[in-house]
């Protein structure tokens, strides 16, 4: 159910308007204080008519997926909300990253590194937003353009996208893959619904088409074909890593984890990509970066409930320190092993110049104008009779009733 025709009726409203002049002009804002119901179409509203990129961030994973659920019912391109996975396993644990979690991550650095115009609404949970990743300049350029008519080195085309994180299958079936037969090129980019069939003649591009993976019938034609990086840790600095720690693995491990790590060491020594890489992604940068790098100076960092998003960044790095403590005593984590999250700190440090909205109260529940506006909707439960007496008597008060329901 998309509902963004009442976003119209914001307008009407003189708080509103001047939240919108607020933000326009930059500066401090006070916290708004509004009611939960009310921020999804609060924000679904300021990104239509402000166009500006937004990252809504949440305490909890299941505040970030409600958020997420209810900014696509509410904005009018759905489309345009997307929501920041975080990773299931725990800070300094080895276990992989579902191939969900890692598309889901890279189209959001995809999308915001390519500087997209309009309304991008973006929500993250403190732990997707903790864990760092790959910094924005080595983002572009890993990032590089198919044109048709260009020439192609098969060989070094290969070895490119290895590097880049695409795995190499026979058949292309998932975003992030690639596979090559005589002078043909499928490849799958992490920002594509379909992927791409490129068609050689010679050393030339003759042709760029989207197919169907199940049919494996053409579609649409392309002039141009957009790469970019499929891996937060990109394999192709796998070497330099493997150089770095190498002591680490030539030691003793446990008879259980042997076997992996002996796979792990190849796999870095070769640029290659696996299960798990994400373990040394803070070995591979020296300065890795957040999602709050990636967001242009425009866009507008709107937190749900500064209370609830401390404790929980507290409460995962807690539980971080656990964590490493043990991990360092199994024998299961390199020395000197870097801080694989962002700090408290240091976000606090990455926020302070840019433009903050806070949805919820601050230290001190002072209500504003804009939260006076809304109330709660009364809760009926099947009391139709009064429900219809409450529309009556909105509709004699000439007042504006639209019912939205899930029951027939």
């Amino acid at each position: 159910m998309n509902v963004s025709g009442l976003l119209s009726w914001l307008n009407v409203i003189a708080p509103y308007r001047a939240l919108q002049d607020d933000l326009k002009a930059g500066g401090e804002l006070p916290p708004l204080g509004l009611l939960r119901a009310a921020r999804p179409a609060l924000l679904a509203g300021l990104s239509r008519d402000l166009e500006r990129p937004f990252l809504v961030v949440a305490g909890s994973v299941e505040r970030a997926r409600a958020l997420t659920q209810s900014l696509r019912h509410y904005h009018p391109h759905p489309e345009l909300v997307l929501r920041f996975p975080e990773p299931p396993a725990l800070f300094y644990e080895r276990a992989p990253w579902p191939k969900e979690t890692i598309t889901g991550r890279m189209t959001v650095l995809s999308r915001l590194a390519a500087s997209e115009p309009g309304g991008i609404v973006v929500v993250a949970s403190a732990r997707a937003l903790m864990q760092l990743t790959l910094p924005v300049q080595q983002f572009r350029l890993g990032t590089h353009r198919l044109r048709v008519g260009q020439t192609l080195d098969l060989e070094k085309t290969a070895i490119r996208w290895r590097g880049l994180g695409y795995e190499p299958v026979s058949v292309v079936e998932e975003p992030g893959q690639f596979s090559h037969r005589g002078g043909i090129l499928d490849l799958f980019p992490l920002t594509e619904t379909l992927p791409a069939r490129i068609e050689l003649f010679g050393d030339r591009i003759e042709s760029i088409r989207r197919f169907d993976p199940a049919t494996q019938r053409s579609e649409a034609r392309l002039d141009i074909l957009t790469v970019s990086p499929a891996r937060e840790p990109l394999p192709r600095h796998g070497p330099r890593v493997l150089n770095e720690i190498n002591p680490w693995f030539d030691a003793p491990h446990p008879p259980e984890v042997a076997a992996e790590f002996a796979a792990q060491r190849e796999a870095l020594g070769a640029g290659a990509a696996f299960p798990g890489l994400e373990f040394y992604l803070p070995y591979f940068y020296s300065h890795p970066a957040c999602l709050v790098d990636y967001l242009p100076s425009t866009s507008v960092l709107a937190v749900d409930d500064p209370a609830e998003l401390a404790e929980a960044w507290a409460g995962f790095e807690e539980d971080a320190v656990g964590l490493r403590d043990g991990a360092e005593r199994e024998g299961t984590l390199p020395p000197d092993y870097p801080t694989p999250y962002l700090t408290w700190n240091d976000w606090q440090g990455k926020v302070a110049d840019r433009t903050l909205l806070t949805l919820g109260h601050g230290p001190e529940e002072i209500e504003q104008e804009l939260a006076a506006c809304f109330r709660p909707n009364p809760r009926y439960g099947g009391q139709l009779g009064q429900l219809i007496d409450d529309i009556e008597q909105a509709l004699l008060a000439e007042e504006w009733v639209v019912v939205a329901s899930r029951q027939a």
